[in-house]
């Protein structure tokens, strides 16, 4: 199940600080992507899709690792965000991901309250289309 919740101020800074952790720690333009599950802006657990890998990732292998990524995590998180190059324009990559967290939050009987895509220049909700760009971030 997933609940369509407007992006609160809390959350807007909390994915603004994600978009600063990712320029602060990834220099290259482009990179592999990685999936998330967790708080934003605070403890999570994550797997990176690395780029010979990603061929090999069908949606049942997406599911799979999604559900991993739960096993591991305590049950308030409920949250899951893609970090990927690019913009926040939508990407086929997006919504892969975006129905694989769905699948995986349902399968654990947890509600997903939130599915955004990160990049170097922004945030976008997964779900609403909600986003938010810079040109120049100040953290």
């Amino acid at each position: 199940m997933y609940v369509t919740v407007r992006v609160d101020a809390r959350r807007r800074w909390a994915l603004r600080e994600e978009v600063g952790r990712l320029r602060a720690g990834e220099s290259r333009r482009v990179f592999d992507p990685s999936v998330h599950v967790g708080v934003l802006g605070g403890e999570r657990t994550g797997f990176v899709l690395r780029t010979k890998d990603r061929s090999a990732l069908d949606a049942a292998l997406r599911v799979e690792v999604a559900c991993r990524l739960l096993e591991e995590s305590p049950p308030h998180w409920r949250t899951a965000w893609l970090v990927r190059a690019g913009t926040p324009d939508p990407h086929d990559l997006d919504l892969e991901w975006l129905s694989a967290a769905w699948l995986a939050f349902g399968i654990h009987d947890r509600v997903l309250d939130g599915c955004f895509v990160v990049t170097r220049s922004g945030w976008r909700d997964a779900v609403t289309g909600e986003r938010r760009e810079w040109n120049r971030l100040r953290v």
